[in-house]
């Protein structure tokens, strides 16, 4: 009863400070004058707006008398303020501009700390963001999709039959990238080969790439690079629903809302993803497993005053996924013919706050702090004279951080400690000999970022991580950024790295881990890195919608002390390879746009390698050439129609057996009807799979356990749903 008295009260007190003021609005395209239905329009320094309609229409009562400023908004669009004197005489016929590529410039960077622009960070990151929505479309339950079609990234599937995978960057296996929620290192471990899959796109804004070395930002892990996830931020009122299914048996229901108010804001994510097992080419074992998942992300924010806010936020998820043989997915007995089967069960719970404080308008205090719970039971059942054997156990993470930001004219100080902890217990079932893991790690750092004169900016780090009980490291990182003119520039980059050793790896995934021993620590060591990466960039917009954007970039790591699954006699174990592995390489990037179509092309050339014992080999399932691309025609309020393409060349396996090359494409269609939008998403039109090319069961038990995944397994997709602004 008290809320409600409360809220009575302040929508009184927010009624009597208004009059009758009423501001009318049209909004259209500058170009085509089409009406822009959507467009956020908010009046300044309040939570008052509304967003415009489908023919553009936007009106505001109950406004104050005088002169006001209105905020309006749209993605892909230039930001305006309009100043407008109330009672207002006549409707305001706004004509918003396309930014292209100079919105991008714009985009604050939050992953490298220096709180720059993407056009003046030295370290080179890319950024998405409106992709996010696009890829939300065609798989709201995980953001693997819209990595998949990032340049010089691979999601590495790492089970034939359950779909679980990782991130590849620049050719190195997936335990060297290191996976962020809104600057906060939280997956990893024994997550890692389920994070990206329990991961959704609904609740972000921004996805950064940070490629190379980059340990000297949040510590251990990022040798091939970092992926910083963004949540969205209370900042406008927001409701979505959005629904989603395809023929092969994925059914998502989801909600996205986002409320501000005075002095607290909120956002909520809740969803139910499930999907039946598919059998895309009736072998007998998934290729997609039956999947239930639950997940409610929320996030509270509180504006205390200019100078402090505290955001505290929470991931809750369950999901249950199972694979193998589709006779025993209803828990049926197994037999000699009928055994193979890989069930996870698991359920984890994050949570995140931090608190920022200005000192003064160029001082500013953040503390954070964040928590993971981690279970998962693993039971997988190799042959029928072995029965289940059953993996379990529990991770707990916290990460503890202060820092202190120092910004004067055009550089920035920023220096900070933090304390990480990754605890794993394995849960006694089998086995008396418990592979526990246990990992905390002390750090302090210092960033200095500054220009030299107007042609020239410079990012210098310095971070000291030390892992209790084992070993100190110095990770130095340098980052140079030439402004040779305004449409044309240089990043040359290099830094350290390093990854504690533990058996969370993906060979020991594919075991199910068993038979994997414990990590003896007294004999071996971390992986450590050194890299640099160096690129050149030109850009250009021409006028009338026309732009060009073009980025050339090398990359060079070398990996000391690579970790190896080795026999033990009936056991197997991980210990450091005597030699290094090496990826060198390049990326292309080229993106054109023409009024209302943009044209995307990605190029990836991989030289992975391994030099063991004095002996060259090619790293496993990297092609050397990649190619992805999208083409997308928009029409602002009405149509998105997108065609994408990808290749990729062949693959060595483990067998040392070269695999084919070849394309897949997709298309996705989305149409805008007043608050509605409905969509359809075509994925691998022409059904490339790679049990075209071969059969998924192997040796040494006749089923998929030990196939490398190379090629896409379930072929073609069609989905299609609905989203609609409430």
């Amino acid at each position: 009863m008290k809320y409600y008295f409360s809220l009575l009260v302040f929508l009184f007190a927010a009624f009597t400070a208004f009059s009758q003021n009423t501001f009318n609005a049209v909004v259209e395209d500058s170009i085509t004058g089409n009406p822009l239905a959507g467009v956020s329009v908010v009046m300044k320094n309040t939570t008052v707006g509304v967003t415009s309609n489908e023919n553009g229409e936007v009106s505001i009562s109950n406004l104050p008398e005088g002169k006001q400023t209105f905020i309006f908004s749209y993605l892909g669009y230039t930001t305006i303020e309009k100043d407008i004197e109330l009672p207002q005489r006549e409707t305001l016929i706004l004509l918003m501009s396309e930014s292209h590529s100079s919105e991008l410039d714009e985009i604050i960077v939050e992953g490298t700390r220096s709180a720059r622009t993407l056009s003046n960070i030295p370290t080179r990151v890319e950024v998405l963001t409106e992709e996010i929505d696009e890829a939300a479309t065609m798989d709201p339950s995980k953001v693997a999709h819209l990595l998949t079609h990032s340049t010089g990234i691979q999601v590495q599937q790492t089970s034939a039959t359950s779909n679980t995978a990782n991130v590849r960057i620049q050719g190195l296996d997936g335990r060297y990238t290191q996976m962020l929620k809104d600057g906060f290192p939280l997956y990893g471990g024994f997550s890692g080969s389920l994070s990206i899959m329990q991961i959704p796109p609904l609740d972000l804004r921004q996805i950064e790439y940070v490629k190379g070395s980059t340990s000297t930002l949040y510590g251990g892990g990022a040798i091939s690079g970092l992926i910083n996830l963004i949540s969205k931020d209370p900042k406008s009122d927001e409701t979505i629903l959005h629904v989603n299914g395809s023929h092969i048996g994925a059914f998502d229901v989801n909600m996205f809302t986002s409320r501000k108010y005075e002095k607290i804001g909120y956002t909520l994510l809740a969803q139910r993803n499930s999907h039946r097992a598919y059998d895309a080419d009736a072998d007998g074992f998934t290729d997609l497993p039956e999947l239930v998942k639950y997940n409610f992300n929320p996030k509270i924010v509180f504006y205390f005053n200019d100078k402090t806010n505290l955001n505290i936020g929470g991931t809750f998820t369950t999901e249950k996924r199972q694979g193998g043989d589709v006779q025993l997915l209803d828990e049926e007995d197994i037999n000699s013919t009928h055994f193979y089967k890989e069930k996870n069960e698991i359920s984890r719970i994050t949570t995140q706050t931090k608190l920022d404080h200005k000192l003064a308008e160029n001082k500013t205090i953040t503390l954070r702090n964040s928590f993971n719970i981690f279970d998962r039971n693993l039971l997988i059942v190799p042959t029928f004279g072995e029965g289940e054997y059953k993996f379990a156990g529990k991770q707990f993470s916290s990460f503890s951080e202060a820092s202190y930001l120092y910004k004067k004219d055009k550089n920035s100080l920023i220096t900070g400690l933090n304390f990480y902890s990754d605890d794993f217990k394995e849960t006694p079932l089998e086995t008396n000999n418990l592979r526990n893991e246990n990992y905390k790690t002390l750090g302090a750092f210092v960033n200095y970022t500054f220009d030299l004169g107007e042609k020239v900016a410079i990012e210098s780090g310095l971070r000291t991580d030390y892992v209790v009980d084992e070993k100190l490291y110095v990770l130095p990182r340098l980052s140079t950024l030439f402004k040779w003119t305004d449409r044309l520039t240089t990043r040359i980059g290099g830094g350290l790295g390093y990854r504690n050793a533990s058996i969370f790896n993906q060979e020991a995934e594919l075991l199910g881990y068993k038979n994997v021993l414990a990590i003896n620590r007294d004999a071996t060591k971390a992986e450590q890195s050194y890299g640099g990466n160096a690129d050149i960039g030109y850009k250009i917009n021409f006028g009338e919608g026309m732009f060009i954007n073009f980025n050339q970039m090398f990359f060079y790591t070398y990996l000391d002390n690579p970790l190896l699954l080795q026999n033990s006699g009936s056991n197997y174990e991980f210990v450091n390879a005597v030699g290094y592995t090496q990826s060198k390489g390049a990326e292309t990037f080229f993106k054109f746009g023409f009024r209302d179509f943009v044209f995307f092309l990605g190029y990836t050339y991989t030289d992975a390698t391994n030099h063991f014992s004095g002996t060259k080999s090619i790293v496993t399932l990297t092609p050397k050439h990649s190619v992805k691309g999208d083409l997308l025609y928009s029409l602002p309020g009405k149509w998105r129609i997108g065609v994408d393409y990808e290749f990729k060349s062949s693959q060595t396996l483990s067998s040392l057996v070269k695999t084919p090359s070849y394309w897949t494409y997709g298309a996705v269609v989305e149409r805008y009807w007043k608050q509605f939008t409905f969509f359809g998403n075509v994925e691998n039109i022409f059904d490339y799979r790679q049990t075209r090319k071969e059969s998924l069961i192997s040796a040494p038990n006749n089923t998929p356990q030990f196939t490398e995944v190379w090629a896409p397994l379930d072929g073609f997709v069609f989905n299609f749903g609905f989203k609609i602004k409430l």
